[in-house]
């Protein structure tokens, strides 16, 4: 990305240089070589003619305002650097500051930008968007490019892919599965369900995260379990048969050293990364019961590059973003018959996985599996 200092930290005076700065760059033919403003070629994109024009006038105003970097909050951004990069290059002029931020510190950083009225961010990702929405730190905006895909209806509730409200809309879906040494552990000795890891056969060969904390296990076995898949027993069992640890990367580096052979409950596109770096570890997903999240993004209210954020977020469903996501290791959400995984893995459209509820109820089900999930960590 052009640029990779924090400028959502600085104050607005400076930030409005640092784009002025970028814009005369780019219309001098400086980095990337690309004039800033004028007419896109979008062909690459496969869009309509009618949302190549909306995209088009929101690149024009992004650049008339000078508001031209996009600071985005969200809990990660690694797998993301591809589509940031094809947005900046697609885009010229605009530019993304990724900032990191979960939780309380998410909260307390959103509170403080309210109460100051010095407001930073431009694009919220979070799982859970709709507390923040909620508490209006959103504004309500559907991408130019968003479609509900036909695949959804009766296989997960519609409001984890697009918010009733107008606020958030989901591009991708992250799946959760499982991991394993490969020095440890041949494709015969693998279990074929979430049932088997209960077998006192697993017991000392098991790691992941702390359920209690909120994040993926949390969100696993909550789906697992509202859904029947699993019960009370299974988790008392798996949990006597595993050692649970506070972060889940902790628990994917004692798969990749060896000191642990398999690790259920886990996000795919960190198993790949992984992977990817050298460690010796594989992806195993069923043949039925994966667990998938939803991605959920939006305009961020009061959001100073607000027409720059836009633009990306209706970015985020065109063709060329589908591709980086499937690079990645994540499952777009509507995925182009064009396109295919290079990891070998299936579209959305064709995984097995459970069927995903209502924002609602998985916040009740998370609230009501609270004690049971500390009761796995005390074992």
């Amino acid at each position: 990305m052009k640029l990779n200092f924090r400028i959502g930290n600085l104050p607005k005076a400076v930030v409005a240089g640092a784009a002025a700065c970028t814009l005369f760059l780019t219309a001098c033919g400086g980095p990337g070589g690309a004039a800033a403003g004028g007419e896109l070629d979008l062909a690459a994109l496969n869009l309509d003619s009618s949302q190549e024009q909306q995209l088009q006038d929101l690149y024009e105003a992004a650049i008339e305002s000078g508001e031209t970097d996009v600071a985005i909050y969200a809990g990660h951004h690694d797998e993301f650097k591809g589509i940031y990069e094809a947005f900046e290059e697609r885009f010229p002029g605009l530019t993304i500051t990724p900032e990191t931020y979960v939780g309380a510190e998410l909260q307390t950083k959103l509170d403080a930008e309210r109460q100051s009225g010095n407001h930073v961010v431009d694009v919220l990702s979070n799982p859970n968007a709709d507390r923040y929405a909620d508490q209006g730190f959103a504004d309500k905006y559907k991408p130019a490019t968003f479609a509900m895909p036909e695949w959804a209806e009766g296989r997960l509730s519609l409001d984890q892919i697009e918010d009733p409200d107008g606020f958030y809309y989901a591009p991708w879906a992250l799946m959760f599965a499982s991991s394993y040494n490969t020095e440890k552990l041949q494709d015969s000795d693998l279990p074929s369900s979430w049932t088997d890891l209960a077998d006192s056969k697993w017991a000392g060969k098991l790691t992941f995260m702390d359920p209690s904390i909120p994040g993926g296990t949390m969100t696993v076995l909550t789906t697992l379990l509202q859904a029947g898949i699993v019960d009370e027993a299974w988790l008392e069992k798996i949990g006597a048969n595993a050692k649970v640890v506070a972060q889940d990367q902790l628990a994917l580096q004692s798969i990749s050293s060896g000191e642990f052979a398999y690790q259920p409950l886990s996000a795919s596109i960190s198993v790949l990364n992984a992977k990817q770096d050298g460690a010796p570890v594989e992806v195993q997903f069923f043949d039925k019961d994966n667990v998938i999240a939803t991605e959920k993004w939006m305009l961020a209210a009061d959001a100073p590059s607000s027409d720059a954020a836009k633009l990306l977020l209706s970015y985020l469903y065109t063709v060329e973003a589908q591709e980086k996501t499937l690079e990645a290791g994540n499952f777009p959400i509507n995925q182009d018959e064009s396109l295919t995984s290079p990891h070998g893995w299936p579209s959305l459209a064709d995984a097995a996985f459970v069927e995903l509820p209502e924002q609602s109820v998985m916040r009740e089900k998370m609230t009501e599996y609270g004690e049971l999930f500390k009761s796995v960590t005390a074992k």
